[in-house]
């Protein structure tokens, strides 16, 4: 007899990525009066509304009561957008809008259609690339301060603080926001690849907390094709990938092999190039 008892219900989410913007979208489209009273309440937080609950009356400048205010604010908007993900979740559960596996293999992956909105158990962990260049800018930081272990003379600093620069051009958009690159095994089958780039503005807690299992919803954004691989770092963002740029990232990020197995990374062409039969995700929510 085991000498645990399981839970009859899993209520509570632990959130590693929640793209709220999204589900708000897609709420709006079901349920106009339930997204009404959702955005009413993330206003009533910026414009400082709930102050009167807090008791502190009039907004003033300045002081303790100022910063009580603003945790405040920021503590209304993040309950109501996982308010927002609970009342979408709900929704889509209730239709059966859904897709899941019961497997994973190139039949399955063959079954997909791109725009599904699918929901299953993964492995999820930060592209091996991704990893290389983000360890790469945190050695760099390190390199630059006088007290760090890692600290570089000054005529090699300027070259690895122009290669961190460069790394972080690569993971930026237009706007400046960073994105991720993710390797997501759905029940912890890695092959055929799925992919996903997560946009930092939506990570929960920071990249540390994308490692291990996860439960992950998702749409299907691109089934890729044989002889049309894509790089895993998109330097053109407002063009499909053109085979001159995958072969551009793909004989710069091949310089990067030989570094990461030195950091316990190993780097594969596939991981460089995501080829034919893999999946590329437009990520939505990943939790626990």
């Amino acid at each position: 007899m085991s000498g645990y008892r399981k839970p009859r219900a899993h209520l509570h989410h632990e959130f590693a990525y929640l793209n709220r913007d999204t589900v708000i979208n897609a709420l709006s489209a079901f349920e106009a009066g339930k997204i009404d009273e959702i955005i009413e309440k993330v206003s009533e937080a910026r414009e400082g509304g709930i102050e009167g609950s807090i008791g502190y009356g009039a907004a003033k400048a300045g002081g303790s009561k100022k910063k009580s205010a603003n945790i405040e604010e920021a503590l209304t908007r993040s309950r109501t957008h996982f308010s927002a993900f609970e009342a979408w979740h709900s929704r889509m559960e209730d239709s059966k809008a859904f897709g899941e596996l019961d497997d994973w293999d190139l039949n399955t992956r063959n079954d997909v259609q791109v725009g599904d909105t699918v929901k299953f158990r993964a492995r999820v962990s930060l592209a091996p690339v991704q990893q290389v260049l983000l360890t790469f800018i945190d050695f760099a930081k390190q390199a630059g301060d006088p007290n760090s272990a890692l600290k570089q003379p000054t005529s090699e600093l300027a070259k690895t603080k122009k290669t961190a620069n460069q790394m972080r051009g690569w993971m930026s958009g237009r706007d400046g926001t960073q994105s991720f690159l993710t390797s997501i095994a759905p029940l912890n089958k890695s092959n055929p690849r799925v992919f996903a780039r997560l946009s930092e503005d939506y990570v929960v807690g920071g990249t540390q907390q994308v490692e291990g299992e996860f439960t992950v919803i998702a749409q299907v954004e691109q089934l890729i094709e044989p002889d049309r691989p894509i790089p895993a770092i998109r330097v053109l963002r407002d063009t499909p990938p053109t085979p001159k740029e995958t072969e551009t990232i793909t004989a710069a990020l091949q310089g990067f092999i030989e570094p990461a197995a030195a950091l316990g990374v190993e780097i594969t062409p596939g991981d460089i190039t995501l080829e034919y039969p893999g999946v590329l995700l437009h990520p939505i929510a990943i939790y626990r």
